[in-house]
């Protein structure tokens, strides 16, 4: 079985066009920046496609997120760092609470580590997005994706993975 990652950014007209993983992959690891997008931050749609054996390809997962770069072009591992911190505090209410007390502090602290992330990192793309992420990769879903994670609704509710999940 092949996995390959392909990323799309929306450049400032509102076009999409692709950004090589490896690319991304080196500026992710402070090896090489990317100087056109120093200093942004980009909506990018991470789409994993898998290839098996009987070659056999399907749209594994697909996310929307903003991604942040730093001044001289890497991705912003203050930025990074923060959005790990916000969804590992964001489960912080689904963990078995000690007290009842307990359970109404954590779900406050966790609701407000989503509602940060909801904001500073999550991308809800309309529908012509949409359409033109599904026309590029015209392939089959996964069973596991379900179609609703790709109507307007949907879209980005996995939209937070950046480098623990899916580089």
């Amino acid at each position: 079985m092949v996995v390959g990652r392909r990323y799309l950014i929306r450049q400032t007209s509102g076009d999409l066009v692709e950004l090589s993983h490896r690319d991304f992959d080196r500026a992710d690891d402070r090896i090489a920046p990317i100087a056109g997008l120093a200093g942004r931050c980009v909506e990018m749609v991470s789409v994993v496609v898998v290839e098996a054996p009987d070659h056999k390809r399907v749209v594994s997962d697909v996310a929307f997120t903003k991604v942040y770069f730093d001044a001289d072009g890497f991705v912003d591992v203050s930025k990074r760092d923060l959005m790990i911190r916000l969804m590992l505090e964001s489960c912080a209410d689904r963990r078995p609470p000690a007290a009842a007390r307990d359970r109404k502090s954590l779900t406050g602290f966790a609701h407000r580590a989503r509602g940060r992330l909801d904001r500073e990192f999550r991308w809800r793309p309309d529908r012509a997005v949409l359409n033109e992420v599904m026309i590029r990769f015209d392939l089959p879903l996964s069973d596991r994706l379900a179609p609703e994670a790709l109507t307007a609704e949907g879209a980005g509710r996995s939209g937070v993975d950046m480098k623990p999940t899916v580089h």
